[in-house]
């Protein structure tokens, strides 16, 4: 599936619908006025606002948000300068009206609001994101051909995965949930400096193979520029690429462009602790020299893995593959918990040391437990 264009919104053919409408120069003009005037009339009661006030307020700042985005349609701007003068624009009407109420009447939103306002209006910009473009890039998506072929050889080659321990499934669905809940505030800091810096699609989306052989959806942070791979196709990433936002620096490094993996992981696709995903065009690849390379996919892959904790990010197939038998072989809730806390040290301790030449002492590497052949 090619990339859709940048003004795929304003150029989609079909029925008419809203969208298409707001992007007529004046209905997105008239329609821009009519929420100011609105916004004027809501900003007369402000003094009695309660909580529930947040609810309008919300609503009517990212109404204007998309009302703005829609009157710049016919101007010569990038998608991207057009996002970010849709929240200029939208953010400097309301603070210019607030600002007005409180030198001609003394009452008006306080400090505390304006923070809401500037929230409501860079949401109303990812919903425009979202009609423009859709929230995620992806890129080079592999063919039916390629999915189906990948997974015939999965079936010939290792048959049915293992079955996933209920005690395994249950711990990720928890520790999942739970991270998802309290990641929410580093979810917003980071998608809003990535919008800002190069604004467009939040998520990238990486077709990897799974469990048996099945393509899925891999989900990340977008940290590189919007459209970096259409050119090139699907590419290993490299530890120095120009393609790489100044934010997604550090979200690679801290591993946080991981975090949208927790839905993958409350989906089923994924596990906290396993073989790490590689993109199916790639494995498909891999497959021709070495076919045992699907013995990794007898588990679900991982967020973190054994191969990233004990090797290194940029490891060859096969020494990956060497990494992974081990993981299957020695697998369990503890040694999960072990890897968990050592890819936690890696990320927030290790990596951050100069001295640190990018492998762990091996003490800390021991097998534990007895190998699955052995039950």
């Amino acid at each position: 599936m090619s990339k859709q264009p940048a003004s795929f919104a304003d150029t989609k053919t079909g029925s008419l619908t809203i969208w298409h409408l707001f992007s007529r120069r004046g209905f997105s003009f008239i329609s821009t006025f009519l929420l100011v005037v609105l916004f004027w009339i809501f900003l007369q009661g402000a003094g009695t606002l309660g909580a529930w006030g947040a609810i309008p307020l919300v609503v009517l700042t990212a109404a204007l948000s998309l009302a703005v985005e829609r009157s710049l349609v016919s101007l010569q701007l990038s998608i991207g300068r057009r996002y970010r003068l849709a929240l200029l624009g939208s953010t400097g009407i309301v603070s210019g009206l607030w600002l007005a109420m409180w030198l001609f009447t003394g009452t008006g939103l306080s400090p505390w609001w304006l923070v809401l306002v500037i929230t409501a209006a860079f949401l109303g910009c990812i919903l425009a994101t979202h009609l423009n473009e859709g929230l995620w890039e992806n890129n080079s998506p592999p063919s039916a051909e390629v999915t189906e072929d990948v997974y015939q050889q999965h079936l010939a080659l290792i048959g049915q995965p293992f079955r996933v321990p209920r005690l395994k499934r249950a711990f990720d669905v928890l520790l999942s949930f739970f991270g998802l809940l309290f990641s929410l505030p580093v979810w917003f800091i980071s998608i809003f400096i990535i919008w800002l810096e190069d604004p467009g699609p939040l998520l990238f989306v990486k077709n990897s193979v799974g469990r048996g052989g099945m393509n899925f959806h891999q989900f990340k942070l977008r940290t590189m520029v919007r459209g970096a791979e259409d050119s090139t196709g699907p590419v290993l990433a490299s530890e120095k690429d120009d393609r790489v936002l100044g934010m997604g620096y550090l979200l690679r490094k801290t591993a946080l462009d991981e975090l949208p993996q927790l839905f993958n992981i409350l989906k089923g696709e994924m596990s906290f602790v396993g073989p790490r995903p590689q993109r199916t065009v790639l494995v498909q690849g891999y497959l021709r020299d070495l076919p045992g390379y699907a013995q990794r996919h007898q588990v679900l892959p991982g967020l973190a893995g054994l191969a990233q904790v004990a090797g290194d990010y940029y490891l060859t197939p096969l020494q990956k593959l060497r990494f992974d038998r081990l993981y299957i072989r020695y697998t369990s809730l503890g040694f999960d918990l072990k890897l968990i806390f050592l890819a936690f040290m890696i990320t927030f301790w290790y990596r951050w040391q100069k001295e640190w030449d990018g492998r762990l002492p091996r003490r800390l590497l021991r097998m534990g437990g007895s190998s699955r052949e052995s039950h």
